[in-house]
């Protein structure tokens, strides 16, 4: 019996709890000195302080810290919350990034990669790499980074998406000496850059060839590559 009395006497205060957190809320809705905190989070502080106070709010720049991947004066953290009910009047203190300024960058997309680089001259801004693809059209600009617009740009500059031929990569035979007029044949076939550098040496009935040690055997290289052929005698 005496158990029974404690379960009801605790279902009881329960029930009480509820009631009373639902009244408390439902007076907290009515009540139109409350409002409901805004997120300004990422917001500049000037947006941010109309924000709050268009809520009966006000704005306090609590402190600054450094963030080189977000823009000064943008809004780094918020107290208290958002999505919170808080009286009118109550002040929302802010914490601010003290990052890069964020630059206009122009669109470079779709201009030559001489008219780029110009453009980018002209206003100061730096080019941090050239990335080429085989798509596109060639020597033009597919994309860039960061793009058009208010961004905050690399310490290094910007890096521009080029179109481009497709590179062939090939693996450095091992050749010491060969038929020049074959070995010549078989560079043209694959559309390699090559230059004849002549070598003094004794006559024969045959050019002897052999490839400069600038690119020994084994290495990889590209068909942008200049390969030096070494040439001595011949007739």
């Amino acid at each position: 019996m005496r158990l029974l009395k404690v379960l009801c006497c605790g279902v009881a205060c329960v029930i009480v709890f509820i009631l009373a957190t639902s009244l408390t809320i439902r007076l907290l809705l009515r009540d139109q000195s409350t409002v409901v905190c805004p997120d300004v989070t990422g917001l500049d502080v000037e947006d941010a302080r109309r924000l709050v106070e268009r809520k009966g709010l006000s704005l306090l720049i609590a402190k600054y810290e450094k963030e080189k991947d977000v823009p000064y004066n943008r809004v780094l953290v918020q107290t208290p919350d958002a999505a919170l009910s808080v009286r009118k009047g109550r002040t929302v203190a802010v914490v601010l990034s003290d990052g890069p300024q964020p630059a206009h960058i122009p669109a470079f997309v779709g201009l030559s990669l001489e008219e780029a680089q110009a453009a980018m001259h002209e206003q100061g801004i730096g080019l941090k790499k050239v990335l080429y693809v085989a798509r596109g059209a060639q020597g033009m600009v597919l994309a860039q980074a960061p793009g058009s617009g208010e961004n905050i740009l690399d310490e290094d500059g910007m890096v521009l998406i080029v179109g481009g031929r497709e590179k062939r990569f090939y693996v450095m035979p091992d050749i010491v000496t060969g038929d020049y007029a074959g070995l010549v044949r078989d560079m043209e076939a694959k559309h390699l850059n090559y230059v004849t550098v002549p070598v003094a040496g004794p006559q024969g009935t045959a050019r002897d060839v052999a490839l400069s040690a600038s690119i020994p055997p084994g290495t990889i290289f590209t068909s942008d590559d200049v390969l030096q052929l070494q040439m001595k005698g011949g007739t």
